[in-house]
This record gives structure tokens, sequence and C-alpha cells, in this order.
């Protein structure tokens, strides 16, 4: 009477076993599309860049000389072109490479690449990964410019591969899963392992096969380094490019071996052991979904970041040129001036738009956090006229700064900036009025390997509280319940990104009625951190010092930015020399001794850290100073190392600043 009992029990617990692993298949192959999603929108955005330099009016009229200005623009402005080529198919030449003088003698095609160049016609077509000249690897796009249903010209836009590697490398940890992005060909154009060995060279065997399929699938096989797995792959109609996730064979083995054990429990009478297989089978699959799900709040959150870090990189260029000149016009008028309270406003409104874009970059997880030691106490002493200005008189504000919760590590203005979007929003949450609560204690919070103590840095309110569904979302980009133009859904979104980036964390109790408490967990600053900060509080001076006719050489291929810091920095007493491409800098430089080097980071052709890198290997000891409205830390850190930085936007006395702190180091920045 049992055994029919027994033997449904073990199919149904066989279909389960089976149910799971086409479970993780169809993840493996959802996470290969959405990585594959992601490439082809940053390819067509790049196809769209690139057909409107095609159809721009210089190159339609012929003009190469202007085509050639107009593509270097847009290759500062991209961040994710490295180079851009037109070419005759008709002649057989190439007319020019932003990698050379516009002047230089025209370049002969290869008789392989006029024949590509030809069939080009039908319209924009991408290539596979390459390598360019110093072994950079490069990802060609072509865009045919026709004439009366003829190809006059082929513009060749070449792509810096890392914009895709970050994309692999991002969606998935190096541990556990390996994920790759390869051409039609089957060679790596991004990988989140081994991607600098690995870029520009083919995959295995078993990868190449399944390029040669095409479509999507799961085959099993070997990593490059030697890992039995099974990979999902999903080949794209935009590009033929593929992207192939690999996770280890052991899930899906696993899946044969349950089914095994399964019948012999069956045979054996094991009828308990075989429930509480199915129960950790479906608490594995739950876990794999809550897993899933805070994944894809994490690309979420990333996403947002890339897009506002470059908008904020354009906006922090066009500030630096207002801020500059402004302070540069308002320091030659009189006070009597009656135009001046004009300058003042227009000067007051362009800080408060630095003060947006800051927020803005506060997504961009590859922005540089200046992170040092923050007396709490001191942070919020200094901004209490802001806090009694933006909160009211309704409000009161209790201070209980715990002495030895007092000191974190984070960044100072993105703390101060948090406390205030904190205030604002509790100061609407209360429209009647109420208590404002800024507190401090020891904590602790889980972390790999262990707990470790920080600082839970509180803003409490006595106001209405959060319903569920507004407290679920609450931390995300952009969402607010504000009316229109009186929120931009960006407070909280800040406040988690500044905990997240200084390895703390974020939690918001709410009631209803009763009010909201956000607690900011952030790490405590080291002794050593606390000792800098008081050494440098002490020290630190009010006005930069005298110039005394040092020399500075300011690079910059924006022509606004780099007048007005040439133009502050000659107000000053410097001696200034100015470039606007890494070429011309390099030259200068061996002609002339300067006591600095100021160069802007996102350049075309050579970027800051390119041309910091050959200035210091022409001067070991030369003084360097990087400017930026969006620094790319991990490109930074990987080509140059630690090296001063001066955030766009500034002023005229930030700047006269910093030039004199980097002046007056002993040493300059290490680049190793």
């Amino acid at each position: 009477m049992l055994l029919p009992l027994l033997i449904l029990t073990g199919l149904q617990l066989y279909d389960s076993v089976n149910a799971q692993r086409r479970g993780l298949e169809d993840l493996s192959k959802s996470r290969a599309a959405e990585v594959m999603r992601l490439v082809d929108a940053q390819v067509s955005a790049e196809m769209k860049l690139a057909r409107a330099l095609a159809s721009a009016t210089p190159l339609q009229n012929d003009d190469i000389p202007a085509t050639y200005a107009q593509a270097r623009e847009l290759v500062g402005i991209a961040g994710t072109w490295r180079s851009v080529r037109l070419s005759d198919p008709s002649a057989g030449v190439e007319l020019f490479d932003l990698r050379r003088p516009l002047t230089a003698r025209a370049v002969a095609i290869a008789p392989d690449a006029a024949a590509f160049a030809r069939t080009a016609a039908s319209g924009p077509t991408i290539g596979g990964v390459g390598f360019g000249p110093q072994a950079n690897p490069v990802v060609p796009l072509h865009v045919p410019v026709m004439r009366g249903g003829t190809l006059r010209y082929v513009l060749t836009v070449e792509l810096d591969p890392m914009s895709m590697q970050r994309i692999a490398a991002a969606r998935f940890p190096t541990q556990g899963v390996v994920s790759a992005l390869v051409d039609r060909d089957g060679r790596f154009i991004a990988r989140n392992m081994n991607y600098a060995k690995l870029v520009g060279r083919p995959g295995s065997a078993y990868l190449r096969a399944a390029v040669r399929q095409g479509g999507q699938g799961v085959y099993r096989g070997f990593t490059l380094e030697g890992t039995p797995n099974y990979t999902a792959y999903v080949t794209s109609p935009v590009t033929g490019w593929s992207t192939h996730v690999a996770v280890a064979a052991h899930p899906f083995d696993a899946a044969r071996y349950w089914s095994v054990a399964v019948w012999l429990g069956v045979a054996l009478g094991c009828l308990a052991l075989s429930s509480l297989i199915v129960w950790l089978i479906l608490r594995d699959i739950a876990q794999a979904r809550r897993e899933e799900d805070r994944r894809r709040q994490s690309q979420k959150m990333e996403a947002v970041g890339q897009l506002t870090g470059g908008i904020a990189h354009d906006f922090n260029n066009l500030l630096t040129a207002i801020i500059g000149g402004l302070d540069l016009v308002l320091r030659r008028s009189e006070p009597s001036d009656r135009d001046r309270r004009y300058l003042e406003g227009a000067l007051d409104a362009a800080q408060r738009g630095a003060k947006l874009t800051s927020k803005l970059l506060a997504f961009s997880r590859t922005e540089r956090l200046g992170v040092e030691a923050v007396d709490i106490r001191a942070a919020v002493d200094g901004m209490s006229v802001l806090l009694d200005q933006s909160l009211g008189a309704t409000i009161a504000v209790v201070v209980d700064i715990a002495p030895d919760a007092r000191w974190v590590s984070t960044d100072r203005n993105q703390l101060e900036l948090a406390l205030l979007n904190l205030a604002v929003n509790a100061r609407d949450a209360m429209p009647g009025g109420g208590v404002l609560t800024i507190a401090s204690e020891m904590s602790s919070y889980g972390r790999k390997g262990g707990s470790s103590p920080c600082v839970a840095l509180s803003v409490s309110d006595t106001g209405q509280g959060m319903e569920p569904h507004v407290l679920e979302h609450a931390l995300d980009p952009f969402f607010t319940t504000k009316g229109p133009n009186k929120g931009t859904g960006l407070g909280l979104a800040q406040v988690y990104s500044l905990a997240t980036q200084s390895d703390g964390q974020v939690m918001i109790d709410s009631v209803i009625g009763q009010g909201t408490r956000v607690r900011l967990l952030l790490p405590v600053a080291s002794p050593s951190q606390i000792a800098m900060a008081e050494t440098e509080s002490a020290s630190k001076p009010d006005e930069p010092a005298e110039p005394d006719g040092r020399r500075v050489l300011v690079l910059d291929d924006d022509d606004s930015v780099r007048n007005i810091v040439v133009e502050t920095l000659r107000a000053q007493g410097y001696v200034v020399s100015e470039a606007s491409t890494g070429e011309e800098a390099l030259n200068a430089l061996e002609k002339i001794d300067p006591d600095l080097f100021l160069l802007d980071f996102v350049m075309p052709a050579m970027n800051g850290a390119e041309v910091a890198r050959r200035a210091r290997d022409m001067r070991p000891d030369q003084k360097l100073l990087i400017i930026s409205g969006h620094l790319d830390n991990i490109v930074l850190d990987a080509a140059v190392g630690d090296v001063s930085f001066l955030k766009k936007p500034f002023d005229g006395p930030t700047l006269a600043l910093r030039v004199a702190q980097v002046l007056n180091e002993t040493e300059p920045a290490n680049l190793s």
C-alpha cells in the first residue's frame, strides 16, 4: 500500500530537482540577456552619436578640417571614443585620423580594408575587437556617408571596450560566476576575470563553437582557468556579439545526483529524507530569488550613476567657466557698482547648480570620495546657521552627539550634504512644526568575516511618517512623493550612495503619525586619521602663499575653462603657459621648467592620466594637479596612482589655495 505513495513522492521529487536545474538555466540565460541588452543599448547610443557626426553639415559639405575639429570635440564629450578616422573608399585613402595632425599626409587603405569599406555602404557596421597603436584594444564602428546612392566616405569611430567591460564586470562579481562579452569571431571584448590579459584574445573551443552556432542556449565546458561549468549564452541581433555567463557545474550536476539519491530513498523507504530534500531545494530557490532582487536593485542604482555622472561632467565644465568668469568680474568691480548685485546673484545661482551636480555625482561609483576623519559635532555646529535657515522657526533642533561616537571616516562635504538632505525631508514631513533630533551612538553592523564597530548617526523627526509602500522605495533615485517642482527625489538616494561608498549602511524606521528616523552607519575613524585631521585643522592656512613669480603650465582642451584658469592664475601673479592638447603640453615641458603642471583629466587622444604619466617620465620631480568635473577614479588609479586633484567647478580663491598647497608640498604625489 505504501509503494504507490513512495513512487509518487519520488516522481515529484525528481521533477522538483529537474525544475531547479531548468530554473538555474533560465536564470543564467536571463542574466546573459540582461547584459546583452545593456551592451546593445550602449552600442546603439554610440551609433546614434556617430551617425550625427556623419550627417553633420561640415562632412556633407566636404569640409574636412571642420569635420576633424567636430570629431575631436565629440571624442572629448563621448568619453568612450579613442579616435575617429575618415576614409575615401573610391580613392583608397584615409583622409584623417585624430591620432595624427590634420596636416599629415593621407594614408593608403589596405586592399581588404577598402573592400570592407565598400560593403559598409549598407549601413552602420560594428566590427570585432582589435588593437590600435600602443596595443590599445579598440572596437571599430563604421558609418557610411552616401551621396546620391553612392558611397562617398566611411567614418570609423574606434570605441574603447572599457565601457563594455564595466557593464560585464559590474553585473557579476569575480567569485562564482564568469561572464564575458565576445565578438563574432569569439574574441573577448569584456570579461569580469583577467580582462587586461584576455581582451582581444580568442575564447575557449566551447565558446567559439557556441558563437558559430549563434542564437542562444546552454553548453557545458571549461573556462580558460580550467573550471568546469555550464555556460548560458545569448547572441545580439544588433551587433552579432554574444554574452556568455558561466556558472560552476556543481549546481547543475547536483540535480542528476539528487535524482539518483531520490530513487535510492524510494527503494529504502526514506520518505522523511525525501521530504527534507524538497524543503531544502525550495529554500535555496527562494534565497536565489532574493539575491536576484538585490542584484537588480544594485544594477538600477549603477545605471543611474552612469547616466547622471556623464551629465554632471558636462555641467561642471560649463559651471567652471561661469563661476570663474563671474569671480574675475566681481574682483574687478567696485563695491558701489550698481550691477554688482546682479553678478553676485548669478554667481550664487551657479554655485547652487554646482551643489545639484554634486548630488548627481553621488551616484557614480567611480567618482573620487575625499575620505578623511570627520568630526560630526564640528560638522553639525558649522551647519547650524544653514539648518536654522532651512528649517524655519517652527522646528526645534536637538543635537546629541556622544563623545565616544564623534569621529567617522567619510567625505566631509558629502556628509554635510546628506545631513542637509535629511533635515529638509524632515521639515517637509512636519508642516505644522516639530522637533528634529541629530544624535550619534556607537553601534555595529554585519560584514563579511563578522561584525564591525561603527558610528550610528541618526536624524529623527516627529512628522507624519511613511506609508509601507513609500518606505520600500525611499532610497530609489528620483522617487519622490512631493509635487511637481518641489522635489528631485535625489535626497535619500544621495544619503544611500554616501553610506555605501564609505563602506557603511543606511537604515530607515518610520511609523505613521509618529515620525521617521534615518540611521547612517559609518566606519569609525582610526586614531591616525583623527590625529591628521586635528593637525591639518590647526595648521590650515586661510590664504594661499604668495606666487613669487612661479611658473604654471595649464592643459585643458576646453577653451573657456582653460582661459578662466589661466586668467585667474595670472591675476594671482603666476607666470602661466597654456596648451590645448596633450602633445602640445608635453612639447612645452621640453622647453620650459614649470613649478606646477595643471591638467584636465577628460581629453581626446590622451587623457590626463596618460599625459601625467609621460610628464613624470620626463621630469620625475614634476608637481602635478589634475582637475576634472567627473573623475573616473578606476581609470586614474590604474594608470597613474595617487595624485593631487581639484574638482570642477571651482572659483578663483579655491583654485589659488589648491595651487599653493600643491606647490608647497615637499614631495610630489606618488604615481606608482
